[in-house]
């Protein structure tokens, strides 16, 4: 599974995108971008997750990867780098960890 973030300017995410996938043990793909370069970056991403500090435009990055699944990171989980919660609502979303 592949999944991005996207946030201000893919710094901070950096860190979680690398928690996530090391607590996928080899599930997931998790690659983070600024808000600036995300469209260069789509091919084969499975959902997109957005940072709480853009939140703003998650309707923006929604109406733009209209065939991409986007979700918003809980600002709570995100401050706590709580890379399993994140991985959780993920999976939740797509419908069970093994949907690769």
């Amino acid at each position: 599974m592949n999944i991005m973030l996207v946030c201000n300017a893919g710094m901070s995410t950096g860190m979680l995108a690398k928690k996530m996938e090391k607590f996928s043990e080899g599930k997931c793909t998790v690659k983070a971008y600024g808000i600036a370069e995300y469209m260069d970056h789509l091919e084969n991403v499975d959902i997109i997750l957005v940072g709480p500090q853009i939140r703003f435009q998650y309707e923006e990055i929604k109406d733009a990867v209209a065939n991409i699944p986007v979700l918003s990171i809980d600002p709570i989980k995100y401050g706590s780098m709580n890379a399993e919660a994140i991985l959780n609502t993920v999976y939740d979303e797509l419908g069970g960890e093994n949907n690769e």
